[in-house]
């Protein structure tokens, strides 16, 4: 059972993943944000990547196959005093990425319905979700974390910095640490991986 779900869970990140790189079409928004506010995401179907940046700005730049397919992807970024909130919308079927990079401190919220997200080194809380799909966060420091919890449904879960590695059914754990920090990662279908730097 094991072995079909991390299989399926593969060919669905593959055929989400970028084939055709020289091919790609790109555009971008961009959106003034302070460091240390909350970051809200709402993402369809494809590849994430949220990266760490130094300047106050939120930058997402993504690619589709074709111009029209890009047309038809609706990036949204509606900033408060100490919230934004990033909503994509009209992802085409596959081969679908983009990088979302935010202010290096920055508290994280992010559901996806199929695919994958792949955080970097940002420091603040992390709550993240994916129906279907592979999440892997990067964690340089996992004494930042207080309070942290990961679980699959069905899938694998690697959490190589807190010292666990679960496969099957409901696998999940739960810590607390001497961090200020908060993680929450879950994926109903497929991969937790929570590691150091590479």
């Amino acid at each position: 059972m094991r072995q079909a779900v991390v299989v399926l869970v593969s060919l669905l990140i593959l055929s989400l993943a970028v084939r055709a790189e020289d091919n790609q079409h790109e555009t971008g928004v961009q959106q003034k944000f302070v460091s240390g506010g909350s970051i809200h995401l709402q993402l369809e179907a494809g590849g994430y990547t949220i990266a760490p940046d130094d300047s106050d700005n939120i930058v997402v730049t993504y690619r589709a196959e074709s111009g029209e397919q890009l047309r038809r992807v609706k990036v949204t970024i509606t900033p408060s005093a100490s919230r934004a909130d990033i909503r994509v919308t009209g992802t085409p079927h596959n081969n679908f990425r983009a990088t979302i990079e935010v202010p290096r401190h920055s508290n994280l919220w992010a559901r996806l319905t199929a695919g994958q997200i792949t955080v970097e080194n940002v420091e603040g809380d992390k709550d993240l979700e994916i129906l279907a799909g592979q999440l892997e966060i990067e964690i340089p420091h996992p004494d930042e974390y207080g309070h942290r919890d990961a679980s699959v449904t069905a899938g694998s879960l690697d959490a190589s910095v807190f010292n666990v590695s679960k496969g099957g059914l409901f696998r999940s754990f739960h810590d607390q640490g001497p961090g200020k920090y908060r993680l929450h990662a879950h994926v109903m279908t497929g991969e937790v991986d929570l590691h150091g730097t590479e």
